[in-house]
């Protein structure tokens, strides 16, 4: 297996862990109803169920992206974006708040969801920047000269 392909499963295994973990908070870790403040329909409830849909659909793009290469960037991007997202989301959440939710102390399932998500944004962005090293590096081959 290459390093990028590697890259690639262990940015995925990164976001589908996060994705697990936010649907596990919603559905039984108690996030389920917390509606304070709502931004287009959407709460903190909602945000974790949206979350886990989205992790579920950028790891099985990525993972599909194994074999179909055209897939490969625009699912590493959007794990990126999710792994980030999430990341952002939480230190809003720890500090000034968001939708009107703060978050305290540590969880176990806050632990392993942004270690994974810090996971997903290393791979995912070094498979990103080798793709674009690789890409400018056949483009800078010098043409042999008659």
């Amino acid at each position: 297996m290459s390093g990028r392909r590697a890259l690639l499963l262990v940015g995925a295994a990164g976001v589908l862990v996060s994705a697990y973990m936010h649907c596990y908070l919603y559905f039984w870790g108690g996030y389920r109803g917390i509606s304070i403040d709502r931004v287009a329909g959407i709460d903190i409830s909602r945000s974790f169920a949206l979350n886990a849909i989205a992790g579920l659909f950028i790891a099985e793009l990525i993972v599909l992206s194994l074999r179909f290469d055209r897939l490969a960037i625009p699912g590493a991007v959007l794990g990126v974006a999710f792994a980030a997202g999430a990341l952002g989301a939480y230190a809003l959440a720890r500090t000034s708040g968001l939708l009107g939710f703060t978050e305290s102390g540590w969880s176990t399932e806050a632990v392993i969801s942004k270690t994974a998500e810090v996971v997903a944004v290393l791979a995912l962005g070094a498979y990103l920047a080798a793709r674009a090293v690789g890409a400018r590096a056949s483009r800078a081959t010098p043409v042999a000269a008659d």
